[in-house]
């Protein structure tokens, strides 16, 4: 019901509330007018590297986007919450609203990667590698989509050459500054210009240059 109240702008949980007193139904469907596209992706615990198998534990850090326009998050879940075996592993309803599939779609990965998740396995990087291939923004979409997208199960994304370059560099200026803080120690640490840094399985030699500050 979330995409249809993007899209229509009622709240159907209040008409249905409404009707459970016994009060008669407010809307006939000619006054009800829908604008624009809107979608829906669920955020659940489990691992996507396992066949989608479900992870329970304490949720250690939850964080959603905020201040993020025509974007609703629907979840009881916060930071030590638990998720247990006995109910669904939903931890959250994210939904988006644009002025055509494309614009909701790009909202829909703009919101997924500002979500932070840990404790528990999540699919957040799954439903990113979904929103962006070809097929779905083109609504090419069937029950039989992940098995054909995905055949021998979901592996996770590869970085090509230059986004491996760049998190290279990313770890190893952040490893440079961890050492930076512990030059002051009894035991100094000797810090080193040149890194070999491992992403994806290949290794990258870099060279850290520090410049003068103006």
């Amino acid at each position: 019901h979330p995409v249809t109240e993007m899209v229509s702008g009622l709240d159907l949980v209040e008409q249905m509330i409404l009707i459970a007193a016994g009060e008669p139904l407010q809307l006939k469907q000619n006054d009800i007018v829908t604008s624009g596209s809107a979608i829906e992706a669920r955020i659940y615990a489990e691992d996507p590297y396992r066949d989608f198998m479900p992870s329970i534990g304490r949720v250690q850090r939850f964080r959603i986007p905020k201040n993020l326009e025509f974007v609703r998050i629907d979840t009881g879940i916060e930071e030590g919450s638990e998720v247990s075996m006995f109910y669904d592993p939903m931890i959250a309803k994210l939904i988006t609203h644009g002025e055509d599939r494309d614009q909701a779609i790009d909202k829909m990965l703009q919101a997924l990667d500002q979500f932070f998740i840990s404790g528990v396995s999540h699919n957040l990087n799954f439903l990113c590698s979904i929103f962006q291939t070809d097929r779905f923004r083109a609504g090419d979409t069937t029950t039989n989509f992940i098995q054909q997208e995905y055949p021998d199960g979901y592996q996770g994304e590869q970085l090509n050459a230059r986004q491996q370059l760049i998190a290279a560099s990313i770890l190893a200026c952040i490893h440079q500054s961890n050492i930076g803080k512990l030059i002051s120690l009894p035991e100094n640490v000797a810090r080193h210009s040149t890194w070999s840094v491992s992403v994806d399985h290949s290794s990258i030699d870099l060279v850290i240059r520090q410049f003068p500050e103006h």
